[in-house]
Order: C-alpha cells, then structure tokens, then sequence
C-alpha cells in the first residue's frame, strides 16, 4: 500500500521558503534606518558639510577660498 501524504503537509512545504525568505529579508533590513533623516541626493547643496572638512579648515577659510574662485572666475 502506498502512504498517502496530507494536505497539511504539502501546504508547509510551499509556505516554509516563502517564511524563510521573510526571516532572511528582515535580518538583512537595517531597522534603524529612516529615510527621512537624509538630504535628498539629487538636490545640489547650499553649504558643504563641516564634518568632512579637514582639521584645521575653518568656515573663515572656505569663505575666503571661495571668494578668491569667484574672483578669478570673472
């Protein structure tokens, strides 16, 4: 005589990779990401950012700099 297999038994088989996919999903997922705390990429920047400058730069040199560039580009 042959086993006959449930219906139970071949649902779980479908569902369980679909499950397991979620779970890796999730895992992968940063959940303290949030998008709204990022400037738009694609928007041009007014000012660039003082964390990237190097030490000793000061926002008195940039303005300085970048007066000396609009000089000499006119």
């Amino acid at each position: 005589m042959a086993e006959s297999t449930s219906p139970t038994a071949t649902t779980s088989k479908t569902k369980r990779p679909r499950e397991d996919g979620e779970v890796l999903k999730n895992r992968l997922l940063d959940q303290q990401f949030h998008i709204g705390r990022y400037a738009d990429p694609l928007v041009p920047r007014k000012t660039s950012d003082v964390q990237f400058w190097p030490r000793d730069v000061t926002p008195e040199m940039e303005k300085k700099w970048l007066a000396i560039i609009e000089e000499h580009r006119s």
